[in-house]
């Protein structure tokens, strides 16, 4: 439930037909919200602005314009985890944050959330190698996986300087496998995150919407925002 309201959160949700859309709706009750929208990219969004409170989006590039434009357009809080975005789309993303609360994460697992924060650590070994690998299933389109360019762009930050793209492999149902190597002439750390299932992703994709509807504030935030 709602803090504002002590009512269910009305909740539309975009790429409703996917793997991710059934594994939000199938736990979206049990976390306080109301689906009210069922949506996809081949669907019309003949969706009333009273009958939804927050937009969860994942779905596919294309579908991810259509649900962020009737965002801004209705002044709804906006969650996207959405990957294979284009750079044009990321801008998009900063300007339409300046008028309503958006939070976009290419992972919603905490474990990633951690693993993104345990990168500075690696600040003390900035003449070693670095590397990083990623595994999905082999329906996955976008690759290197959103993922596994989140985790490059922090420790490429991290490490002031730019890194080996990653490494993708596709097969079977794997949900996701990431791994970080950070290699020494004598020693070798390896960070891995492992997804069993897509609940990880549905249940932090819902709590970064209800933290998200009651912060109601423009901006735009990622999953880390709700751990500090």
């Amino acid at each position: 439930m709602s803090k504002k309201s002590g009512k269910n959160i009305k909740l539309a949700v975009v790429g409703a037909s996917g793997r991710m859309g059934s594994e939000i709706m199938a736990l979206a009750g049990d976390a306080g919200f109301e689906v009210t929208a069922k949506l996809d990219k081949a669907k019309s969004w003949g969706v009333k602005a009273r009958e939804v409170d927050i937009v969860v989006d994942f779905s596919l590039p294309a579908g991810f314009d259509q649900a962020l434009n009737w965002c801004v357009e209705n002044r709804k809080p906006f969650v996207s985890g959405t990957t294979g975005l284009s750079d044009k789309q990321r801008k998009q993303l900063k300007q339409a944050a300046k008028h309503i609360p958006i939070l976009y994460s290419a992972n919603m697992s905490v474990g990633i959330a951690v693993l993104s924060a345990m990168l500075e650590q690696f600040r003390a070994l900035e003449d070693w190698d670095f590397h990083i690998d990623e595994v999905h299933h082999n329906q996955k389109k976008d690759r290197p996986s959103g993922t596994a360019l989140l985790l490059d762009e922090k420790l490429g930050a991290v490490l002031d300087r730019k890194l080996p793209a990653p490494n993708s492999i596709r097969g079977g149902g794997v949900p996701g496998i990431h791994q970080v190597w950070a290699m020494g002439p004598e020693e070798v750390v390896v960070l891995q995150h492992t997804a069993f299932n897509r609940k990880v992703f549905a249940r932090g994709a819902l709590k970064a919407a209800r933290w998200l509807f009651d912060k109601a504030k423009p901006g735009l935030y990622d999953l880390s925002d709700l751990y500090k």
